[in-house]
């Protein structure tokens, strides 16, 4: 496969951070770059490995940013659907949520195996807990998976269970993005972790009282993220 490059502005929109910020990590020497000319240059698998390792420090990054680079179109939203969504999940282990939200994933996609993204999840599972804050978890798995396009599936459970967040919380909401291409996985990621920060949004989908309503609710925020119009 051959290396896929992202310039300033494509690292701006995944991280949800002003160009300037990305300017300022690279300069410092915290995030991987190499200048050609007077054109940096990112190595996609060098971004995404740097999310993976700093993605708990990304909230206070954008916490502190003004004017973050957005993508303008809707994404989240646009790939959720109504049997892509569980509100009533009755999973009580990390693995029975992890294979319920693969076989989710299948159901929305054939092209995705859900045996294969069980694995790579529980993989990267392994290697550090994707759980964030506030009860928000986002498994992603340690290595590609084939999709036929960009979806998203996502599940709430009846009660919160020990998913490994940092400060010993419960976990409750679920999120699984699968892409074929790496560097529009890493835009998704992106968005969807914008997203998940607000607690407005995190109460609307632990209130939502159906598929659709969980979905209602992601739009809404999505669109207000996006400047667009409802």
């Amino acid at each position: 496969m051959p290396k896929q490059f992202m310039n300033i502005q494509d690292v701006a929109r995944s991280l949800h951070v002003s160009t300037r910020e990305v300017v300022r990590l690279v300069e410092a020497r915290i995030l991987p770059a190499t200048k050609v000319g007077n054109v940096w240059r990112f190595r996609t698998g060098e971004v995404w490995n740097w999310i993976e390792e700093n993605i708990h420090t990304l909230t206070e990054r954008r916490a502190r940013d003004r004017h973050p680079e957005l993508a303008s179109q809707l994404l989240i939203s646009a790939s959720l659907k109504e049997h892509g969504v569980i509100v009533d999940l009755d999973a009580r282990t990390k693995a029975s949520v992890l294979r319920e939200l693969a076989q989710l994933a299948e159901s929305v996609d054939p092209y995705i195996d859900a045996a294969a993204l069980f694995e790579g999840l529980e993989a990267r599972e392994r290697e550090d807990s994707t759980a964030l804050q506030d009860g928000v978890a986002v498994p992603h798995p340690a290595r590609s998976q084939f999709s036929e396009g960009p979806i998203v599936v996502a599940a709430r459970t009846l009660s919160g269970i020990y998913f490994g967040e940092r400060g010993g919380g419960k976990t409750d909401l679920f999120f699984v993005v699968c892409c074929p291409d790496t560097k529009e996985h890493l835009l998704f990621f992106g968005r969807l972790c914008r997203l998940l920060i607000d607690p407005a949004l995190q109460s609307q989908l632990r209130d939502a009282e159906d598929s659709a309503d969980f979905i209602a609710s992601i739009e809404s925020a999505e669109r207000r993220v996006c400047g667009i119009d409802e």
